[in-house]
């Protein structure tokens, strides 16, 4: 009898485990999906852009300190967000694991490694850069046009507008 329950605890202890190594499977190849995808540099470009507004956030809220300071901070500032970037993609991790099921994110690992994959991954750059260029454009044309449809929906609705 008592081996039986040695065997029982055994298999139960096997079907709780199984899971969570599926999981924790799934859960590295969506990290390797979105190490593929550039995440890390991504998000070290993200933390490189901010350093100009948490200087200046910092400087707006210190009076009197030294541009030296400031320097200081947003280096301090930019090697603890560095610090805590992992956090963050296991963030995105979990965004991953609830949007797609575990067979999608071999599709999607499969299709990265593909020809088409590697291509579209390396062009991505290019398009945003393209689309941002566009919006710019578009925006030149179309901005003023849009603003004013947008105010006399306004006053249609009786808002007065100075």
């Amino acid at each position: 009898m008592q081996r039986f329950a040695t065997v029982l605890l055994s298999f139960a202890f096997l079907l709780v485990m199984l899971p969570a190594q599926a999981q924790q499977s799934t859960n590295d190849k969506i990290r390797q999906l979105i190490e593929m995808d550039g995440a890390r540099a991504v998000a070290d470009g993200v933390i490189d852009r901010q350093r100009p507004l948490v200087r200046k956030s910092f400087l707006a809220g210190h009076s009197g300190a030294s541009n030296e300071m400031a320097d200081a901070y947003v280096d301090a500032f930019a090697a603890e967000l560095t610090a805590r970037r992992d956090e963050f993609l296991d963030l995105i991790v979990a965004v991953y694991a609830k949007t797609f099921t575990a067979a999608e994110i071999d599709g999607l690992l499969a299709f990265h490694a593909s020809p088409l994959g590697q291509k579209a991954r390396n062009a991505a750059p290019a398009i945003m850069l393209g689309g941002r260029e566009a919006g710019v454009i578009w925006g030149k044309k179309n901005g003023a046009a849009v603003a004013a449809a947008a105010m006399a929906k306004l006053k249609a609705k009786g808002y007065t507008v100075k």
